[in-house]
């Protein structure tokens, strides 16, 4: 996967520290986002060069195991604080090969809350060290999990909180919205909304 990205002046760095760099699966296969106006998320569309990309059958297998966020129950993701309303699956629309991905606002309109499925483990997050900073070795319920910040200008606005899962892990991402008023720390937020939703991951 090489970046999920939002379109707008809050969204669009929600999702793009987490997975850029990861995968070169939307340059492969020719993936763009495109479309913002006023601050709004955009829309997406492939963009195709005639070619079809088949997915080996070994990929297919390794994604067919990936947890879906989106079967995050309503009730609660409502009890933390978010949305439900707002969800969204993917990033704009897209699905990206390895990766589920799901989006929700909070209630208040202060943040992004985003929690990114795959195969991969702990151990190769903490390699992403050209795009990541702050390592910290966590406990989420009874999880090991790792707490990291986006290099660059979303350091101060985003942290994620990954936790490990039998088929690879589950990261909780907090994006503030730059021009909300009051926001929280994300990294604590992070914690707090990992916490109270591990229990809906897939068991050890």
């Amino acid at each position: 996967m090489n970046e999920h990205q939002f379109c707008g002046r809050d969204e669009g760095m929600a999702v793009r520290g987490r997975v850029a760099g990861v995968f070169g699966v939307a340059v492969g296969v020719g993936l763009a986002v495109v479309g913002c106006g006023n601050g709004e998320p955009g829309t997406a569309a492939p963009q195709t060069s005639g070619a079809s990309v088949a997915a080996s059958p070994t990929s297919v297998d390794a994604e067919a195991k990936v947890w879906d966020p989106c079967s995050l129950p309503d009730s609660a993701v409502a009890a933390v604080g978010m949305n439900v309303g707002s969800k969204k699956k993917d990033v704009a629309g897209v699905d990206f090969t390895g990766w589920k991905v799901c989006n929700w606002t909070d209630s208040a309109k202060k943040y992004t809350f985003s929690v990114m499925s795959s195969s991969h483990t702990l151990a190769e997050s903490r390699q992403r060290t050209s795009e990541y900073t702050g390592w910290t070795d966590l406990q989420v319920g009874s999880r090991n999990a790792l707490e990291f910040r986006p290099i660059g200008s979303a350091n101060d606005v985003a942290c994620y909180v990954s936790v490990e899962v039998p088929a690879g892990s589950v990261d909780f991402k907090v994006q503030n919205r730059v021009s909300a008023e009051g926001v929280g720390e994300p990294c604590g937020e992070a914690l707090r909304l990992s916490t109270a939703l591990v229990q809906y991951l897939p068991a050890s």
